[in-house]
């Protein structure tokens, strides 16, 4: 498994985030710079300062939420511990309109901490055999965990 994808490695959905932060304070500015007609100018005005404020909400979402995941990510990388997961069940479901999934559940047994289970959705209709161990890198003391990549 990678790490998780950079605002710039998701050229389309970075594009269309951008769209939706911009339109507020574009709005706001086109009122308010005599962009548009004095008859709608109010309107314009009044929606620009609804949607500013949204955008800001959206914004702060997104970068709070990518900086969370390097921050885990860097947390497994330093502290992980690597342990084997025992499939428990897999199974086929649909993930899609024309596609098939793979639904994996494991077992993790964690040294000095109780075992949890955990299932994982893997794209194709893979084989997986119940008692396969796979490797997962598991953080000692907190709640993280991810599929290891086999080869590290």
């Amino acid at each position: 498994m990678s790490r998780p994808t950079g605002w710039f490695e998701q050229p389309i959905r970075t594009g269309l985030a951008l769209l939706v932060v911009c339109a507020g304070p574009l709005i706001l500015l086109a009122g308010l710079g005599g962009y548009v007609p004095d008859d709608d100018r109010t309107a314009v005005v009044v929606t620009g300062l609804v949607w500013t404020p949204l955008t800001v909400v959206v914004l702060a979402l997104a970068v709070g939420g990518t900086v969370r995941d390097q921050r885990v990510w860097r947390a497994l990388d330093a502290d992980g511990v690597r342990v084997m997961g025992e499939v428990t069940s897999a199974e086929h479901i649909p993930c899609g309109e024309d596609e098939r999934c793979t639904r994996v559940r494991m077992l993790v047994t964690v040294p000095g901490r109780p075992p949890f289970t955990t299932s994982h959705l893997l794209l194709g209709e893979e084989v997986v055999a119940v008692g396969t161990r796979i490797p997962i890198d598991v953080h000692p003391t907190r709640d993280l965990f991810r599929l290891a990549d086999a080869s590290r």
